[in-house]
């Protein structure tokens, strides 16, 4: 893959480690070049007062923004605080952050450092700081896909305009998300980012803003094509959906070749809604196994579940297709669970009554973080 080094100031102990991850890459055969050569992935080197964020061109090149503190912090809550305020405002998929062990450099005059990853899913996790281990972390990311379009019609049958018992299911699984403290209000963007920010984002990732978990369900519309099902929209807080084709949207299959999901909406319906990024796992899963009729996505964590061993973003195909393998090993693919790495759970079931039921007093709202 062909990448770049974005420097946006000058801070030596940064752009030392900077270099070291540089040359890994190198060592590994990938090309250095400039965004405007066309890259695969950005190394956007930044700080933490006044982070600068490498405006991309488009949702394939990914970015990976290092910043660097002059010492430990006092708390690690305040550091995941600041590592994904930052995070957010450089426009990144992932901030690496490298956290000094010490207040006082070594014999030697340099600093040992911990790398503190975080990612828009509230992964955050952290090893003693190695260009390769760093490297093995962030390439299979920056080789990944993202598979997030939405082709919408105003095709949905009138029969559905206003709800479904199916939908009703969908609106109450939202509450009881909430009730069970799993489902954190939507990241307020406006609050860290500018106007521009915000249009920049909605132009790539077509988002407004960050909620974390959905829910799906399937409803079997025969006219519309074999796999339908009901699904939260992009960035809605789950706790208060109200109408379909605003909170709440139909998708009624894939399009593999023009990577999009394909959306069922009203006449009436919000023209920026969009479904959640991953309808591209939902679908994936309600077509693979038949049995699934239900799917919920949390970030929290269970006991002894199978895990994915890698990362990957939401709304990314190798991430669908992970967990649809993982569901498979697990020989009862429509009633389980599965780990998203550093993210989270798919609970898959047959009715959102069942799941529900399941992990009611068994989820640990704290994700368990594998460096």
């Amino acid at each position: 893959m062909k990448f770049a080094v974005i420097k946006n100031d000058s801070d030596p102990e940064r752009d030392r480690i900077a270099a070291a991850i540089e040359r890994t890459c190198l060592v590994h055969g990938h090309e250095l070049g400039s965004p405007e050569e066309g890259v695969q992935f950005v190394l956007n080197l930044t700080d933490t007062d006044s982070p600068r964020s490498f405006r991309r061109r488009a949702q394939s090149v990914f970015v990976f923004s290092l910043v660097t503190l002059d010492r430990p912090p006092d708390s690690l809550t305040d550091l995941r605080s600041l590592c994904y305020t930052t995070l957010i405002r450089t426009l990144s998929n992932v901030l690496l952050c490298a956290v000094p062990k010490t207040a006082e450099p070594g014999n030697g005059g340099e600093h040992a450092y911990e790398m503190y990853f975080t990612t828009p899913e509230a992964g955050f996790y952290h090893l003693e700081f190695n260009p390769e281990r760093v490297y093995e972390r962030i390439i299979p990311i920056a080789g990944s896909r993202f598979a997030i379009a939405n082709r919408i019609s105003e095709d949905l049958p009138e029969r559905f305009w206003r709800t479904s018992p199916v939908v009703e299911r969908i609106k109450a699984g939202g509450n009881e998300l909430d009730e069970l403290g799993v489902l954190p209000a939507p990241f307020p963007l406006r609050d860290v980012l500018s106007e521009r920010s915000i249009r920049h984002i909605y132009k790539l990732f077509e988002m407004r803003s960050l909620s974390y978990g959905n829910l799906s369900a399937r409803e079997r519309i025969p006219e519309l094509g074999e796999t339908t099902f009901w699904m939260t929209a992009r960035g809605v807080d789950k706790a208060h959906l109200s109408k379909i084709g605003w909170d709440v949207l139909l998708v009624k299959g894939f399009d593999t070749e023009a990577v999009q999901a394909l959306v069922s909406v009203p006449p009436d319906h919000d023209p920026k809604a969009r479904v959640s990024v991953d309808a591209v796992e939902h679908e994936l899963i309600y077509r693979t196994f038949p049995g699934v009729e239900a799917i919920v996505h949390v970030h929290a964590w269970m006991d002894g579940v199978l895990s994915t061993g890698q990362n990957y973003p939401c709304g990314t195909i190798e991430l669908a297709e992970d967990v649809a393998r993982l569901l498979a090993r697990t020989g009862r693919p429509e009633r389980t669970s599965v780990g998203l790495r550093n993210h989270g759970l798919t609970i898959t079931g047959p009715s959102l009554d069942e799941i529900f039921g399941r992990i009611r007093g068994h989820l640990r709202t704290e994700v368990l973080m594998m460096a």
